[in-house]
């Protein structure tokens, strides 16, 4: 194998790496988001509802942020679109800094 292989191989064996990070890191904001959603809308089964949201980003595109969306209306709760997606972005970072540090 020469170099140009050995190199083309370090970025794949990086990119599966990083994709799995984030993959990981995007579950755990998943069910740290429905724990705060839980709590908001009064729900009693929080980690239940937290795994539920965890699956639902796997199953349909933007899934998380749509049954939010759903079920913050149906619970008559009045959460903006834009404060759903800033807890989002915010957990996800939140997940990825305590992954990298070893949390």
């Amino acid at each position: 194998m020469n170099s140009l292989q050995q190199r083309a191989h370090a970025f794949e064996d990086k990119f599966m790496h990083d994709e799995e990070l984030m993959f990981k890191a995007q579950a755990r904001r998943n069910g740290l988001i429905g724990l705060w959603a839980a709590a908001i809308m009064g729900r009693a089964d929080a980690d239940a509802y937290a795994k539920d949201l965890i699956a639902a980003d796997i199953t349909e595109k933007d899934g998380v942020f749509a049954r939010l969306r759903r079920d913050f209306d149906a619970a008559g709760v009045t959460v903006l679109d834009d404060e759903i997606r800033q807890r989002m972005t915010t957990l996800l970072q939140d997940a990825a800094q305590s992954m990298y540090e070893g949390r």
